[in-house]
């Protein structure tokens, strides 16, 4: 019998919880824990779907016979972390210091239209939102 590890590439501030399916039967829900499955050799198809059931990733994995496989999982969204935090900083700033015209107008534009614009990107990525890389041992 061999073992496959799935485990969050890094721990985020807030951690989500998330499905973990095997060939697309749901093995749990996890937050932020590495997951050990005992499995026979084989090939499987190995996806994490966040509790948003459209946003996921799967990678299809090769298990040999007494062997380790991990699946380190990250997603896709380290610049947009950044540029929201950033944005978060400048509206909660915004509450309390009156930035006047044409400034605030600029701001509001640029917020929604990042918004926006992340919104329609995960659209698009839904399906492989999630990375998933393969370290045999």
């Amino acid at each position: 019998m061999s073992y496959l590890y799935v485990k969050p590439k890094k721990k985020h501030l807030v951690e989500l919880p998330h499905y973990v399916l095997v060939n697309d039967q749901v093995l749990g829900l996890v937050k932020g824990q590495v997951v050990r499955i005992h499995l026979p050799a084989g090939s499987y198809k190995v996806t994490v779907r966040s509790v948003y059931k459209f946003i996921e990733g799967s990678a299809m994995v090769e298990v040999g016979d007494d062997e380790t496989v991990t699946c380190m999982v990250s997603d896709h969204e380290k610049w947009w972390n950044i540029l929201f935090n950033v944005d978060l900083i400048l509206w909660a700033a915004k509450r309390f210091v009156n930035i006047g015209e044409p400034w605030d107008t600029v701001y509001e534009v640029a917020s929604n239209g990042f918004f926006a614009i992340w919104l329609l990107r995960l659209w698009i990525i839904r399906k492989r939102y999630f990375k998933i890389a393969i370290h045999s041992n």
